[in-house]
């Protein structure tokens, strides 16, 4: 049986550059995910596939390997993105919670207690 989980409201004051980072990283391949195959879709609709090549180290692909490997390194590099993001925006992103006194968020979260969190 599935159980119901209702929505939590919890204001953030601090969060852990780990933390961050993970968030920007989660997003940036989520970002990542839909920018390669909306690109790999484009190019079967249009039927684009000859054109289509990837280099890989000194190796040169075409076609549909190509494609492929479009869909799986836009993720890589939008994550690698959104990780250097992250560094970036990590500490402008902390003066922002203290100078607004947190941030409130609303979600479904697990456990109430440190142990309890999955690791």
């Amino acid at each position: 049986m599935k159980r119901v989980q209702c929505m939590t409201r919890v204001k953030v004051r601090y969060i852990k550059i780990s933390s961050y980072l993970k968030l920007c990283v989660g997003a940036g391949v989520s970002i990542g995910v839909l920018d390669g195959t909306i690109r790999f879709l484009l190019l079967l609709v249009m039927g684009q596939f000859s054109a289509s090549e990837a280099l890989i180290f000194s190796m040169q692909v075409k076609g549909w390997t190509a494609g492929i490997l479009h869909v799986l390194s836009v993720p890589l590099l939008y994550g690698l993105g959104a990780l250097l993001f992250g560094f970036v925006s990590y500490f402008p992103f902390m003066y922002y919670l203290k100078c607004k006194k947190g941030l409130v968020i609303e979600g479904v979260f697990e456990g109430e207690h440190r142990e309890d969190i999955p690791k």
